[in-house]
């Protein structure tokens, strides 16, 4: 419905959208979602299992908005503004693209802007330091990605409506500022996506559909803050917002959704909102605040807040009178509990909570309304400073994800590094934009400048006296604790991925216990809002039922890009290479458990918890082994959590011919072995009663030159001794079997053998498996010396304790090399450091497994209906975060070939890329006892998803029987003249 006030007036003449097929009527200058909302239009998208989704977040974190705008998919009702004719559709089950999301760029990089400071958020803290900095004449350049400066403050009035007479103080503060700012010389870019930062001086930015690479001398982060969730049952309905939606809408928009509001939550702010929208005429039921009824215990509190800032304590009260002016009861230690309706939102059920946060029996009751706003609070937003490893610390706050270590100027543990505003830590406009001025200051210093006239003295006493006033405040405010163990199995938890409470309990209680774990089976966080809503919530409940502190490297870790992105903006053609390039493996361990354990003994002890180490714990079990497993991290982690799943049984590009190591010949010798292993993927699918997700559709090596085809047919003739089956296709035919391909691809090798396992499920599958048949598994344990006895066997000391073992299996892989010193052993193996990369969901699009015979490529897609796309470009080592990060030139010419090979990938976003570690030997694994030092094995290989359950049962049958079904001389480590180190010698 349009709120009223009379002195806002729609500014200019109606437009006409169209919303699955319906004429609506819009103005200039407002967002989908608030024309939607003049209409009382909720529903405006449905998840896969039929839900209804509407408006949640409303500033564009959460993704719930999406909606198909003139056959582009995924863009954000919120954020986009209204033209003319505008097709609009309900996003609903995932689609074809239809359209190109960015025009494809025709240079070979990214257009490369320069400047002293670069700060990324327009809202007070971000204008306040880019102000400051730019009058002294520093170059200043500000990214902000909503179509107005002034951030979730100022909420300036859009240009849809006019403003006539006095103009609000907060209105009037923010235009000031913004004009200051500009006249100060600031270049500002509006509607400017901050995709990725891959270090303080390379920001990669999406702009009027091109990429920009920002370098800056300085960088200042004011990303601001997002609205902490905090769940219930039916709080997915549409209907269902925060706080911060329904203030947009009201202030900027002047609009809201429906005619019967209720404001529930803890915070000032509720209060704000409710008084805002009753003097527009808009109807609020009831407001419901969480924290008691401030008392006499609270006059110390209210006293400090009149005497540092009077006029908001008095904003305070003047909202209190305009509700109860206006009928509205303000509920003091009242929660929503569940939220009713069919396609929306009808009716809420609240209940009276304790000092303790629990529910008072008999105090339950339902409210009619149509509209509920949510505001517990905020959070951060700490993804471009996560990203770049500035240093972390816990949030106190339930549900919330870590914040970021800054000094009282926002410098933060990395050189040039800002953070400031609500994105550092909460604390209103007069804390940001004072810290704003602050970090401005400090970064001109870092540029030789001065500020010229500022009093810092000055300048920290406003701040003391406004951290007084909020400390002041929220002591007030303070409410019960919140906890999600009284919550129903049915509450969603990941709204993008629709994961229950109940669902995510089932796991932890099954052993996936850590953030990464559940991420990687059930896939939360790994929607189109990259885990910004849930990644609390999981800590919390992970917390929760393990008992186990929360560390700051226990949540999701930060990916690239920041943000779904246009993958056709990206797709930058690179230079070829050869092969892999190898590159360092540190320990990249966070142990989730380090309690020392008393002297252990084993028959077998296997070193490595990833694939093979699991793969070895199952076949070697099942075989009436004493098994145990180590892993100095937790299972399925490194290169077998972070793969693309491929099931590779022809060649790669890259192991034929000149670029293959030690000429081909070790890679092709291990090619009877992928046959084998795929059909035991199968037999472990189905020993297990549980969806792999393996697919077995073939795999298509592309060709777009003579040259090429020339290429896979040699390829083809060595592959066929070694009995792969194969054959070559020329254009037609490989359209007719996948006709999404591009129609300049003139053909390719077919090998129908080929296929694709879900590797961030397999692995637990076959853990489950392992543990059945009696194996053990121990996490946290780093192996740090092996002594041999002179009786026989191993003592193996670890960072958890001694263990004995008669036999020791190195099944380390990236890191064998490590674990073969210590017996005094050259192990000839490298980690390789490899992207991958991941879309949008769409509909089906390849089945086949798709590789290049030119370049690097391979691509997928998975059961889900998101595209992987990787094939061996090469990801860096970040030393500040400790884990391995993709680089930008990788990305981006990772996306050039696969955009080249299947051009539909224009029409989707990129929403997550990652770095698995890849294992480099010779082309072929290394399976097999080491001459001279009985009892000690090697279980390492490359192409390890494919082959691991072959590579371990012939293990497990050499250990077992003596010998294997499979002739494993081609890969003793003997081959290797070197294998022996002076340790032995």
């Amino acid at each position: 419905m349009e709120l009223k006030s009379p002195n806002i007036i729609p500014a200019s003449k109606t437009l006409t959208i169209w919303f699955d097929g319906k004429a609506v009527q819009a103005l200039s200058g407002e967002t989908i979602a608030a024309a939607l909302a003049r209409q009382n239009i909720v529903t405006i998208r449905e998840t896969d299992q039929g839900d209804k989704r509407g408006l949640w977040c409303g500033m564009g974190a959460c993704y719930e908005c999406v909606v198909q705008v003139d056959g582009k998919g995924s863009q954000r009702s919120c954020m986009t503004l209204v033209q003319d004719g505008m097709q609009v559709q309900t996003q609903r089950a995932p689609q074809p693209p239809a359209q190109p999301l960015a025009p494809t760029p025709h240079n070979f990089a990214p257009e490369t802007r320069e400047c002293d400071l670069l700060v990324l958020g327009a809202g007070p803290a971000g204008l306040s330091a880019a102000r400051i900095a730019a009058r002294a004449g520093a170059n200043v350049m500000v990214i902000d990605e909503r179509p107005q400066s002034g951030g979730q403050f100022f909420k300036p009035l859009a240009p849809s409506h006019t403003l006539h007479g006095k103009v609000p103080q907060q209105w009037r503060d923010g235009d000031s500022l913004l004009k200051e700012t500009q006249a100060a010389g600031v270049d500002i870019l509006q509607q400017a996506t901050v995709w990725a930062a891959f270090s303080a001086q390379e920001i990669g930015v999406i702009w009027r559909d091109q990429t920009l690479l920002i370098r800056p001398q300085q960088l200042i982060i004011a990303t601001g803050a997002y609205e902490r969730p905090v769940p219930f049952p039916g709080w997915t309905l549409p209907g269902v917002m925060t706080t911060g939606a329904g203030q947009t809408l009201a202030k900027a928009y002047r609009v809201i959704p429906g005619e019967r509001v209720v404001v529930s939550g803890n915070g000032p702010l509720n209060l704000q909102f409710a008084a805002e929208l009753v003097d527009s005429a808009g109807k609020v039921v009831e407001v419901l605040e969480r924290a008691a009824k401030p008392g006499i215990k609270m006059l110390r509190q209210i006293l400090t807040m009149a005497k540092v800032a009077p006029e908001l304590l008095f904003k305070g009260r003047h909202y209190l009178s305009m509700l109860k002016k206006n009928r509205v009861a303000v509920r003091w230690g009242y929660e929503v509990v569940a939220a009713h309706g069919q396609d929306r939102l009808e009716r809420i059920t609240v209940m009276a909570v304790d000092q303790h946060g629990q529910r008072i029996p008999g105090s339950s009751r339902e409210i009619a309304c149509d509209v509920l706003c949510l505001g517990h609070g905020f959070i951060p937003s700490t993804d471009l400073a996560r990203s770049l490893g500035c240093k972390q610390q816990l949030a106190a706050t339930p549900f919330s994800t870590p914040t970021i270590k800054t000094d009282a100027d926002g410098a933060t543990s990395i050189a040039g590094v800002y953070v400031i505003g609500d994105g550092a830590r909460l604390g209103g406009a007069q804390i940001a934009q004072t810290r704003g001025q602050l970090a401005g200051i400090r970064a001109l210093q870092a540029l030789g400048k001065t500020a010229e006239g500022i009093d810092i003295h000055q300048l920290k006493t406003r701040l003391a006296k406004a951290e007084d006033f909020q400390q002041a405040l929220w002591q007030v405010y303070q409410a019960p604790p919140v906890s999600l163990q009284s919550l129903a199995d049915e509450t969603v938890i990941c709204r993008c991925e629709n994961i229950t409470l109940g669902s995510l309990r089932s796991a932890i209680s099954a052993g996936m216990d850590t953030p990464a774990a559940l991420k990687r089976n059930l896939r939360t966080g790994m929607g189109l809002c990259q885990g910004r809503t849930c990644s609390g919530m999981v800590a919390q409940l992970v917390t929760e039922m393990t008992g186990r502190q929360k560390q700051t490297s226990g949540f999701y870790a930060p990916r690239f890009p920041v943000r779904p992105v246009p993958i056709a903006a990206l797709t930058f053609e690179k230079q070829e290479w050869g092969g892999h390039k190898p590159a360092i493996t540190p320990n990249l361990a966070r142990p989730v458990e380090s309690t020392p354990l008393p002297p252990q003994k084993t028959d077998v002890l296997v070193i490595g918890g990833g694939v093979m180490g699991n793969c070895l714990g199952y076949y070697l079990a099942e075989g009436g082994a004493d098994v145990l497993v180590v892993e100095r991290d937790d299972i399925n982690l490194q290169a077998s959590g972070a793969n693309a799943g491929s099931l590779h049984v022809q060649l790669l590009s890259f192991d034929f011919g000149a670029k293959a190591e030690q000429g081909g010949g070790p890679a092709a010798q291990t090619l009877p072995l992928g046959p084998v292993s795929v059909r035991l993927w199968q037999e472990l699918e189905a020993a297990s009663g549980e969806s792999l997700e393996i697919k077995i559709t073939g795999g298509l090596m592309v060709a777009e030159t003579e040259q090429e085809m020339r290429f896979l047919e040699q390829k083809m003739l060595l592959e066929r001794r070694y009995g792969i089956e194969a054959s070559l296709l020329d254009a037609r035919e490989l359209a007719q079997l996948s006709p999404n391909l591009s129609p300049q691809l003139i053909g390719a090798e077919f090998c129908p053998m080929e296929g694709k396992i879900n590797p961030l499920r397999a692995t637990y599958v076959v853990n489950q498996l392992a543990r059945a048949q009696g194996a053990r598994f121990q996490r946290g344990t780093d192996v740090i010396a092996i002594e041999r006895l002179s009786h026989g066997g191993y003592r193996v000391q670890t960072s958890r304790g001694v263990i004995e073992a008669q036999r020791v299996i190195n099944a380390a892989g990236a890191w064998a090399a490590k674990v073969g010193e210590m017996v005094g052993i050259n192990v000839p193996v490298k980690g390789a450091p490899l992207q991958m990369i991941v879309t949008e969901r769409a509909a089906p699009l390849v089945d086949h497994l798709i590789a290049h015979a030119g370049r690097h490529l391979s691509l997928k897609q998975t059961a889900h209906g998101s595209l992987l796309i990787g094939g061996g470009w090469s990801a860096q080592f970040n030393p500040a975060m400790r884990m391995n990060q993709p680089s930008r030139e990788s990305i981006e010419g990772n996306l050039w070939v696969a955009n080249k090979v299947l051009p539909a990938l224009s029409g989707l976003h990129m929403v997550r890329s990652w770095a698995g570690m890849n294992i480099n030997i010779d082309g072929a694994p290394i399976i097999g006892e080491v001459p001279g030092i009985p009892g000690f094995y090697n279980a390492v290989t490359s192409n390890g998803y494919t082959l691991s359950p072959v590579v371990a049962r012939s293990l497990a049958q050499l250990i077992l029987r003596g010998s294997s079904e499979i002739n494993l001389s081609p890969y003793h480590i003997s081959r290797f003249d070197n294998h022996r180190t002076a340790v032995n010698e």
